[in-house]
């Protein structure tokens, strides 16, 4: 029980953050529920949370929606979808938070991939990857949010159509999931707190949003993100 109650305070928390910043609550939550969960149901759980998590941001900002950007990243996210739900049935899921710790690390110190200018469809595929790799590593959003800093959008911008498109990515997951056997059901209490916790995060994170300023959040996600993707590294693994 207390546990349930840590985890659904760090949800809040987290959700909380990626309202402020746009990115990095997701990534943190996922880092810290192996211990919590069972390593099969962490992605799973996770996709449920955030879908109430993003949805909820996106609405309580709707009016900065880019829809020109979103259409595209649906249609990839469809196809990359159900191309990683085969591969997904083939994986030890036991060993599944090693996969998230390597995202988490490549995403935090590594390079990134950068474009001179927009490639065509690039939304497209990036729906495809974001919403391939979230099927296995589960937070996948700073994919989507590069290519819309690309853009030079604004921050409520930012924030209100990356969730959006998290959104979808979630919501295909949850049906993916459900489709390869997962029982949501036998998680339906921690999910509903999680969820309650994380559309109270959203809402304050928007109401906040341009009070506290972003810099400082950045420089201390990054080396949390770091020992986070560690510690689900050392759990696994011993």
């Amino acid at each position: 029980m207390h546990n349930d109650i840590l985890l659904i305070l760090i949800a809040s928390a987290t959700s909380t953050l990626t309202a402020i910043t746009g990115v990095g609550g997701g990534m943190m939550l996922i880092a810290i529920m192996p211990g919590f969960l069972p390593p099969a149901a962490i992605v799973p759980v996770h996709a449920t949370v955030q879908l109430f998590s993003n949805s909820s941001r996106a609405l309580f900002g709707w009016q900065f929606l880019r829809w020109e950007f979103v259409l595209g990243f649906v249609a990839g996210a469809i196809a990359g979808g159900l191309v990683a739900a085969g591969i997904t049935r083939e994986i030890n899921l036991e060993y599944s938070p090693l996969f998230i710790a390597a995202y988490i690390l490549y995403s935090v110190w590594g390079p990134g991939i950068r474009f001179r200018l927009p490639p065509a469809g690039e939304f497209i595929v990036i729906g495809a990857l974001q919403t391939g790799l979230s099927m296995i590593v589960g937070a996948t959003g700073p994919l989507g949010q590069a290519a819309l800093v690309r853009r030079q959008l604004r921050r409520d911008a930012l924030v209100v159509s990356a969730a959006l498109m998290m959104s979808f990515t979630h919501l295909i997951k949850i049906v993916l999931f459900a489709l390869l056997g997962f029982s949501f059901l036998a998680y339906w209490k921690i999910i509903l707190g999680m969820s309650l916790g994380v559309i109270a995060g959203a809402w304050l994170g928007t109401r906040i949003r341009y009070r506290i300023p972003e810099s400082p959040f950045r420089k201390i996600l990054r080396w949390l993100l770091t020992l986070l993707a560690l510690r689900m590294i050392y759990i696994t693994l011993f």
